[in-house]
């Protein structure tokens, strides 16, 4: 093929600027890996910091823009193959085959080379040819690996005259401050104190919550399950067990949601060892659903011929379970709904109402010792510490007056309908 590359525009207009200088580096990365023989080029897609964000988020998932992104067609053995049995083939007019496409974010070359003092040349012939190593097998995974990477891309930008614009001591000034950033980040991401601890953990649920399909359809069918629960004669033991299995579900499916998001971070091409992680995280889901049937079996199986109504008073006879199985359906309740008001994206809402999880949960308890006991002082402690326990979100300013009462009254609905509808069933 005369042309070594194809260069595609979306959402930007034609630049020969661009086209000259993705041009001279395709032509020098090909001859410096022997590809100008090979009847093979490479699809540029060059496109704005929107579109590449939306193909980021279409085939990796990943919902944020970035600067380049790569889809190699070959494996590295592949490769190699077909280089070697396409090295001798002169037919120009033969049809050439695709090394893979890499697309690139016109705006943050030009922002990137800004902030690291580059040439916009520089920038973008770096970004090509990073995208380039890419598609040939090479990534930046482990140290090894990225030394080797950076070593090629160094060495075709030097054959091109291409080098950095700053003197070594500004380069080396650069260099701090990236690592002064990296280290600020660091931080940042680390918990200084058991509140910083729980805030993120929460957030964490918060975030499966919202944005993992598999995680909404496991904490509704928890729901369920935890209601259907309160029909059979469960003992303790039976019932913690019960619990520890749902609990296991949620928990392998959060790891496997973390794994996925730290390999997307790290790895912006198609990788074998990448799959692996992700297969393995996802195997082990399927590994807790399963020992969830085993714990189903062994639990119901025996109790599912004796359903009737005589059966529901084993709910009024253990009123523990039923206290407990309430509590676990208002926390799953209020998370919801806190996941539901954090992704609320209406236009004209300067805040965001946000339910309070600890007034939802401790007026819920409050109920709870309400209907189980005659004790005048305790349900008197118990409604003080409600009350203390809500007005102490509103003092800390997590959360507003409205958004307190709102989350208490969500509670003491959740445990009056429970218990109302138990009684209401075993009065028929």
């Amino acid at each position: 093929m005369e042309e070594n590359c194809e260069i595609i525009y979306k959402n930007l207009e034609k630049n020969e600027k661009y086209e000259d200088i993705i041009k001279d580096v395709v032509n020098e990365c090909f001859k410096e890996e022997k590809l100008d023989k090979a009847n093979i080029y490479i699809s540029i897609t060059l496109t704005n910091e929107d579109e590449i964000e939306k193909i980021n988020k279409q085939y990796r998932n990943i919902d944020k823009a970035t600067d380049v992104l790569s889809f190699p067609m070959f494996e590295k053995e592949e490769l190699d193959k077909f280089i070697k049995e396409n090295a001798e083939n002169t037919d120009i007019n033969m049809q050439g085959d695709i090394l893979g496409d890499v697309v690139i974010s016109i705006p943050r070359v030009y922002e990137q080379a800004e902030e690291y003092g580059h040439s916009f040349e520089r920038e973008l012939s770096y970004m090509v040819v990073h995208g380039f190593y890419h598609l040939m097998g090479y990534d930046h995974i482990e140290e090894a690996d990225k030394k080797v990477m950076r070593e090629k891309e160094e060495n075709i930008l030097s054959k091109l005259g291409i080098k950095r614009e700053t003197s070594e001591e500004e380069s080396k000034k650069e260099l701090e401050d990236i690592e002064r950033k990296e280290k600020k980040n660091k931080n940042k991401t680390s918990n200084s104190n058991f509140i910083d601890a729980w805030k993120n953990a929460t957030n964490g649920i918060i975030y499966a919550t919202t944005t993992q399909r598999n995680v909404k359809i496991q904490l509704l069918i928890a729901v369920f399950v935890v209601i259907a629960s309160l029909f059979f004669d469960l003992s303790r033991a039976e019932f913690l067990c019960f619990l520890f299995t749902i609990i296991l579900i949620l928990f392998a499916e959060m790891c496997n949601t973390a794994i996925e998001t730290v390999v997307d971070l790290y790895v912006d091409v198609y990788h074998p060892k990448a799959k692996i992680a992700k297969d393995v995280a996802a195997g082990g889901v399927v590994i807790t659903a399963l020992n969830a049937i085993i714990v189903a079996y062994f639990l119901f199986f025996d109790k599912i011929s004796d359903i009737g109504l005589n059966f529901i008073r084993n709910i009024i006879e253990s009123p523990m379970h039923l206290a407990f199985a309430a509590i676990m359906i208002v926390l799953i309740a209020i998370v919801t709904l806190i996941a539901i008001a954090r992704t609320n994206k209406r236009e004209g809402r300067n805040k965001k109402f946000i339910p309070s999880g600890y007034a939802a949960l401790a007026f819920a308890a409050n109920t709870i010792i309400w209907l189980i006991t005659d004790n005048i002082v305790i349900i008197t402690l118990s409604l003080v510490l409600s009350i203390l326990v809500s007005t102490s979100r509103i003092e800390a300013r997590a959360h507003r007056t409205s958004e307190v009462i709102f989350s208490a009254c969500v509670g003491i609905i959740i445990i009056l309908l429970i218990y109302g509808i138990t009684l209401g069933v075993m009065s028929i």
